[in-house]
């Protein structure tokens, strides 16, 4: 019995552990206003990155937590850093052009950057392409591209083509080791840069023999660099350390393309009013009449946002082609009162916990819909939040308020290997998993109470042989 009340309580547990939200109901804010306009971080194009933030370890070739080994004329151009390791060995015959930082405040500093890039890289969500095994023979275009374990070139080059773009970022998260094998190679073409290619390693990487790398590598465990190998880039680990062979690592530089102003300019709004529009995921604020952006050529998706005024158009996409480009936005005044905003969700198992966030405010749920109540006539924008192994359509997008009730209905669907932390588990099946335990528990310590009551059979003694008749005497 103690058996059954203790898995009993430890089921009730993992069900507790699971989300147990009710139907969301929100009543959001309006949004501060700002005066003039405010941007915030760069815009990326539709399914673009930003770069990762590298901040002080941006100068570094090497940096590790450990220790740095080396055997061989390496040759390093840049900066090496430990912290809080203090061994460093193999420098010379290794040759350091740049300033070596062991256990002072520089490596420190840069070691703590280091974890925030990395952080930073593998917390990137935006249009992830799933990539496994070895992608070797590869042409790749920039973008986020992510492994849930190990991950290869081993048979053919990788090509990263920046598709005349240099400011195109690559990103690859890869949850277990990366490995290059025996002089393979990366290539970069287009115009693609190894300032703007990031590898975020979940254990261990390492550079085969004469291979040659692009990139910075960040990795978790530690940066193996094999005989004459070549990094046009970082070797970086977060908590073990670097060994080098005959190893060439050269810091690279980035060269900046051309940007160009789009402006954004609204007419309909009394002077003065607050609006903002969210452009290549990055927002900016206005009390004026234009919220202005600064982009490389590309296409870029927006959505406006205002209470108390329609937008037309509220969302679409501004392209850019070498030149500044604009985009007209007419308001007109929405009618009074307020009105519920409900976001219906399809495509999740029930009881799977899932967001969103409208109008700068966040609320969650684990049943179908999340409601915003008392919401003015105007424009607003949303975002759907992350869930675990599914793909949110629309992800992201505007909604008119104007003197009625809205509905919005985001789809899910499973993006296999799209990783990503988190159990969207329901809590039906920790009680389905909890009630199946428990009742063959039962029923085992039931058979083994009854045979234990039964008395037991006395021990058959074995038949003797039939005993023969004597002969007759003669």
């Amino acid at each position: 019995m103690i058996v059954l009340v203790t898995c009993a309580m430890l089921f009730a547990a993992f069900a507790a552990m699971a989300p147990m939200a009710a139907g969301a109901s929100v009543t959001p804010g309006i949004a501060s206003a700002s005066s003039g306009s405010t941007e915030h971080s760069t815009p990326a194009a539709t399914c673009g990155q930003v770069p990762v933030p590298l901040a002080s370890t941006a100068s570094y070739a090497v940096l590790a937590s450990s220790t740095v080994t080396n055997t061989g004329a390496t040759a390093l151009t840049g900066d090496l850093g430990l912290y809080p390791g203090t061994s460093v060995t193999g420098f010379p015959p290794g040759k350091i052009t740049g300033t070596e930082n062991v256990t002072i405040g520089g490596a420190k500093g840069a070691e703590a950057n280091l974890t925030i890039a990395y952080n930073n890289a593998s917390g990137r969500t935006n249009c992830p392409v799933a990539i496994a095994g070895n992608i070797g023979g590869q042409t790749l275009a920039p973008g986020l591209y992510r492994s849930t374990s190990s991950l290869a070139i081993s048979s053919g080059d990788l090509t990263l083509s920046g598709g005349g773009n240099p400011n195109g970022i690559f990103i690859f998260q890869v949850a277990s080791t990366f490995t290059t094998t025996s002089g393979r190679t990366v290539i970069l073409t287009d115009d693609a840069q190894a300032g703007n290619v990031f590898w975020q390693i979940g254990s261990s990487a390492t550079l085969g023999t004469t291979s040659v790398m692009e990139g910075t590598v960040m990795a978790h465990d530690s940066v193996s660099m094999m005989t004459g190998s070549v990094l046009n880039g970082r070797a970086m680990a977060e908590t073990g350390e670097v060994s080098l062979a005959d190893a060439t690592i050269t810091v690279p530089t980035t060269t900046t393309a051309t940007t160009y102003a789009v402006t954004f300019t609204e007419s309909g709004l009394p002077a003065a009013t607050s609006w903002s529009v969210t452009y290549g995921g990055v927002w900016s604020s206005s009390a004026t009449t234009t919220n202005v952006f600064n982009v490389v050529s590309g296409t870029y998706a927006y959505t406006v946002n205002v209470a108390g005024y329609i937008a037309a158009p509220s969302s679409g996409n501004v392209t850019v082609i070498a030149s500044p480009a604009n985009q007209a936005i007419t308001f007109t005044a929405g009618a009074a009162g307020t009105y519920t905003v409900t976001f219906t969700e399809s495509g999740l198992v029930s009881g799977t916990s899932w967001s969103v966030t409208f109008n700068a405010v966040l609320a969650s749920s684990t049943t179908a819909t999340i409601a915003f109540t008392g919401v003015a006539s105007g424009t607003y924008t949303y975002t759907s939040g992350v869930v675990s192994n599914f793909t949110a359509a629309p992800s992201t997008g505007s909604v008119v308020v104007n003197g009625a009730a809205v509905g919005q209905t985001i789809t899910f669907s499973a993006s296999t290997g799209s990783g990503g932390g988190g159990s969207s588990t329901p809590v039906w099946v920790w009680a389905a998993i909890g009630v199946a335990v428990v009742a063959v528990i039962a029923a085992g310590t039931g058979m083994a109470l009854r045979s234990r009551g039964k008395p037991k059979q006395p021990a058959q003694q074995p038949k003797q042989p039939a005993q023969q008749p004597e002969p007759p005497a003669k």
